[in-house]
This record gives structure tokens, sequence and C-alpha cells, in this order.
């Protein structure tokens, strides 16, 4: 069991708030806060939804085999438990053994020169979960070329996804599609903000004492039907 100043919140399957599915355009940062928004609402009036087991890999009317789960998890420090916690615990709120897709994002205000040293360490136990099965592709988020490459060399399981954001970034580097392109990388473009979280919704949500760990999010596809199924977030919370 956790202790008991670490909390950890869901949204459940965000496709069944009517209220936030009304609301098209959102960015992802708004698209949570509107959802915890709702959630909050909800228990103020009684209406306590069960998020809980909103999203069971075991309960669909489809085969595991055709289910697709994408994940992308956003740190708030590199601390390699931080990663371990958020994919232990994203598995067991979608009741699975494995992920088919993860991406990891650091904070920006951590992407400095020297990020390839934590970026190492948190990559090690992505190697871990790939070789124990639980992993099928693991991607980052948000570095720039040169770090990609290194991490690439240095990598026993080499990242097969790069995610950029053109928000910040508004034309592909040409070494990265070239290097992307030799070596059968997906290369992705996104739209989330960064910090997925800034400190005034996460105070304003869950108290003045609370830090943030991370957030996960996570799509469930089902490949037979080519539709979304499922989406959602977990929000790990400190309340040392």
């Amino acid at each position: 069991m956790p202790p008991s100043d670490e909390v950890m919140y869901t949204t459940g399957n965000i496709l069944l708030l009517n209220e936030l599915t009304k609301k098209a355009g959102l960015n992802s940062r708004d698209e949570l806060i509107e959802a915890l928004k709702i959630l909050e609402d909800s228990k103020k009036k009684g209406d306590f939804l069960n998020i809980n087991n909103a999203v069971d890999t075991n309960a669909e009317d489809v085969d595991r085999k055709e289910m697709k789960i994408t994940v992308k998890i956003f740190l708030s420090h590199s601390d390699p438990k931080y990663l371990q916690e958020a994919i232990d615990e994203v598995c067991k709120g979608l009741h699975t053994d494995k992920l088919e897709s993860l991406v990891i994002v650091l904070n920006k205000q951590q992407n400095t020169d020297d990020i390839l040293n934590p970026l190492q360490e948190l990559w090690s136990v992505l190697e871990e979960y790939h070789r124990d099965g639980k992993l099928m592709s693991v991607g980052v988020s948000d570095i720039d070329t040169e770090k990609f490459i290194e991490l690439f060399n240095w990598a026993k399981i080499k990242p097969n996804i790069i995610q950029i954001n053109l928000a910040t970034c508004c034309v592909v580097p040409p070494a990265l599609q070239e290097f992307t392109k030799q070596n059968d990388i997906q290369l992705l473009t996104h739209s989330d903000p960064s910090p997925l979280l800034t400190d005034e919704p996460v105070t304003d949500f869950f108290g003045k004492d609370a830090k943030l760990k991370w957030v996960a999010r996570y799509q469930v596809h089902l490949k037979c039907r080519g539709v979304l199924s499922a989406k959602g977030y977990f929000v790990q919370i400190n309340r040392s």
C-alpha cells in the first residue's frame, strides 16, 4: 500500500463524460482540467461517478489481442521510481499486464544540456519492462535531435518513437527526419503543453501542500474496428 501522503486520482474513461465530449478542440491540459472539474462537481452534488473501473480490458467484449493501449507519461522529476510507479499504476488501473506503446516526457524545466544522464536512467527502467514483455514499443518526447541520437546509440532497447511539439519547433529538423527514416523510427508531432499541469491547478484541485509527481494519459484503440474506445488520465500527487 502507498504511504498516506501519496494519492492517485483517475478521471476514468473521459469519453463517458458527456459534458466534456461536447467541448471540442481542447488541448490536453484543458481537457484534463475540465475532466477534474466535472468529477469534482459530481462529488459535491453527491453524484459519484463510477470511474475506478471505467476501463477494464478484461471486461471489454473484444479479445485483448485486438486492443492497442498507448500511454504517455509526463514526469515532474527524473527519479526512476516515479516512472516505475507510473507504469505499474497504469497497468493496474487498466487491468492489463502490458502496454503496446509508451512515451515518456520530462518537465521542460529539466530539459537542459544535462538531460541525457537522467534520461538514460529512466530508459534503463523502460528496457527492463520491455524485456519482461510489459512494453512493446517505447519512445521519448521533446528532446532535441542530438540528445535523441545519443540516447539511441547508447540504448540496448532502441527507442522507436520520438514526438516533437510543433508549437515550439515549427519545422521538423532535417537531421531528425533523416535519422528516423534510416532507423525505422516513428516521428510524430503533438501539441501537449509542458508542463501538462502547472502549479495553479494542482493547488486548486489537490490542496496547497500537493506536489505533482506524474500524469499518465492513456488511450485504448480497438484495432478490429479502428475506433478509440477509451481515453483518460491518472494523476499522482504527493502531499508531504
